[in-house]
């Protein structure tokens, strides 16, 4: 079992490559996401691993990375609607 601190190095290090990912996505780079989803799943039975009283010691870090993530998705979300923008093609068939 993972101790609260391992989890919250592991936290870290997704945080900051989620951070990088949506820095270069919003410049339009292409970016590899692969295994991420699992990283975050493996983080989360990590803490629900934990006794009640550690694993609530780690929401605010986990607050964190729901935070990163929500603002990935939304600048993937922006890229996509640009670049369908950017390809003329508007969704109008007039």
């Amino acid at each position: 079992m993972a101790t609260p601190q391992e989890i919250s190095a592991r936290i870290v290090k997704v945080k900051t490559y989620i951070q990088d990912c949506e820095r270069r996505i919003a410049k339009g780079e292409a970016v590899p996401l692969t295994g991420l989803d699992d990283n975050v799943t493996e983080i989360c039975g990590d803490i629900t691993a934990l006794p009640q009283e550690e694993g609530a010691a780690l929401e605010p870090e986990l607050a964190g990375l729901i935070e990163v993530l929500d603002k990935l998705v939304a600048t993937i979300r922006e890229f996509d609607e640009s670049a369908f923008q950017d390809n003329g093609e508007s969704g109008n068939t007039n």
